[in-house]
């Protein structure tokens, strides 16, 4: 069954990988690689509301966080991947917000596998 998957991603390298791996397993992506774009786009975008969400998110970025809160508030049920750095992932703010919006972190680097195996069986959340 194909699923439509939104990537918030600043790095042109990484959508470009996202989008041609996740296509190629015969999954809708719809991408931005900015922040404030996509937060526009949220109303629209969650109707229907995505299967998963990965956004990238970086303790100095707030919009990023922003992006994520505003995923969970529109788009209950979509899962929500929180891709974060090794630095970013120790910090008490992006610990907080992973728990706040229950997302599954994912670290960067990673590998395309992960990714793929994470949209065949996305974890559920009940909320």
């Amino acid at each position: 069954m194909s699923k439509r998957i939104l990537v918030i991603e600043p790095s042109r390298t990484i959508r470009a990988i996202f989008s041609l791996n996740v296509q190629s397993v015969g999954h809708q992506v719809v991408l931005f690689k900015d922040y404030e774009a996509a937060i526009a786009a949220l109303p629209r975008l969650c109707t229907p509301p995505p299967d998963l969400a990965f956004v990238a998110v970086h303790a100095d970025r707030p919009k990023s966080a922003q992006a994520l809160t505003g995923l969970r508030a529109l788009c209950p049920q979509t899962t929500l991947i929180m891709m974060i750095t090794q630095e970013d992932s120790s910090r008490f703010a992006v610990q907080r917000l992973l728990g706040a919006v229950l997302a599954v972190p994912l670290l960067k680097p990673f590998r395309i596998q992960d990714v793929l195996t994470l949209v065949a069986t996305p974890p559920q959340w009940e909320l």
